[in-house]
């Protein structure tokens, strides 16, 4: 086990929150302490501080096939990533163990209900949430049960990962198709201290410990080979709201998340954000819908900074963040559903009471977006989509996107 250490600038601050000033006389630092290195297939590769390693200039793709008129000339799809929150998925004994009445039955159904929604996807490497078991060995277990009925479905084979599980024993995990991936690396972003929005606030960490994962994938068509890097997360829910004493049912402590991990992704993938050599997914659950303030944080067009008294930005008592004009910045990750006219006429990911939110989303930088276009042909428009059935699989949709190189 080896530890990352990176560091992060440190900024004075003052705090305001749902539209009230709260005065704090310093800022507590993103201290990136121990980000937690996971066994890695090849211990030497772990990354650098920039994670994209450059492709071998000596090494020439070779030579496409001319294509017939009409025909995308990069052929079929080369990878197809998608994310699925699992609604609190282990073992059977994990999940018997939490609630007496859960039977086998049950826990077929769910399993084959998730490898419906994943055998409709196609998907090539998935990044999970709420993979439940008190120790690692127990989490991986479960997504091992997984990957071994996926594969007698599709008559492929997939490799399992997990991240150190939290307290609670909830944590977050990938399934790999060994047919189309190498796995390089994994990392955990653990015990990692979060930015504070206001001076007098206990530090906190990350309750569920995002997970990056590297893997390199040969195209269908010419073998050129990409570096794809992948961050799953899964930021804090509104459950227990009404012990938040803000009243916004913690969309400030989610601010705090989505501020920590878009400083570790700027300062880890630099290459990411310079040129498409190497690919970047930040996917997961935000646990917030696309236009509250930890979304716009995430996405890098606010900091949280200016939710601070002296800063342009207050909350609405919805978590909205309103500001002043020319607070914006350019924005840094981009969700693959914003410009997918078939997702437009979709309600969201979740429903709760009956009314439904975009949790679920796949970000990319500016570089890696052409690689998820629908078509050679149509600039913008995205390969991804949202599956909802079967309902038993989750409460939250499957979300995915297609990659070609």
């Amino acid at each position: 086990m080896r530890s990352l250490t990176l560091s992060i600038f440190r900024r004075s601050c003052v705090g305001l929150m749902a539209s009230v000033a709260v005065p704090c006389l310093a800022v507590a630092t993103l201290s990136l302490v121990s980000v937690s290195a996971l066994a890695a297939d090849e211990e030497s590769k772990a990354p650098a501080e920039d994670a994209g390693p450059s492709q071998d200039s000596s090494t020439k793709p070779k030579a496409r096939k001319t294509p017939v008129v009409g025909e995308d000339p990069r052929g079929p799809s080369d990878l197809t990533a998608c994310s699925q929150n699992l609604k609190l998925f282990g073992t059977y004994n994990t999940l018997k163990a939490r609630n007496p009445k859960y039977t086998r039955e049950e826990h077929a159904e769910k399993i084959k209900a998730l490898v419906d929604r994943f055998d409709e996807a196609d998907c090539d490497v998935i990044a999970l949430q709420e993979v439940m078991g008190e120790k690692e060995a127990d989490a991986k277990a479960a997504l091992d049960e997984l990957a071994v009925q996926l594969g007698k479905r599709d008559n492929r084979t997939f490799s399992s990962r997990v991240a150190p599980p939290a307290e609670g024993g909830m944590t977050l995990g990938f399934l790999i198709a060994n047919d189309r991936a190498t796995i390089l690396n994994t990392v955990s972003y653990a015990k990692v201290e979060l930015p504070k929005l206001a001076e007098k606030q206990r530090p906190r960490l990350f309750l569920r410990t995002p997970m990056e994962l590297q893997i390199s994938v040969s195209s269908r068509q010419d073998q050129e080979v990409k570096t794809i890097s992948l961050v799953n997360f899964h930021f804090k829910s509104k459950r227990g709201a009404a012990s938040d004493p803000t009243g916004l049912e913690w969309e400030t402590y989610r601010m705090e998340m989505a501020e920590a991990l878009r400083r570790i992704i700027d300062s880890r993938h630099k290459q990411a954000f310079a040129s498409s050599d190497a690919l970047l997914l930040v996917m997961g659950d935000r646990n917030g819908n696309y236009d509250v303030a930890s979304a716009r944080i995430l996405e890098g067009t606010l900091v949280l900074q200016e939710f601070r008294t002296d800063g342009g930005c207050r909350l609405s008592k919805r978590g909205l963040p309103i500001c002043k004009v020319g607070t914006s910045l350019p924005q840094r990750l981009f969700s693959v559903f914003a410009r997918n006219e078939r997702v437009h006429s979709l309600p969201g990911t979740f429903s709760f009471e009956g009314e439904y939110s975009w949790l679920d989303d796949i970000l990319m930088p500016a570089e890696s977006l052409p690689f998820a276009w629908k078509s050679a042909f149509t600039e913008g428009e995205y390969d991804s989509g949202v599956i909802y059935a079967p309902k038993s699989a989750s409460d939250h949709a499957l979300v995915y996107v297609k990659l070609n190189w």
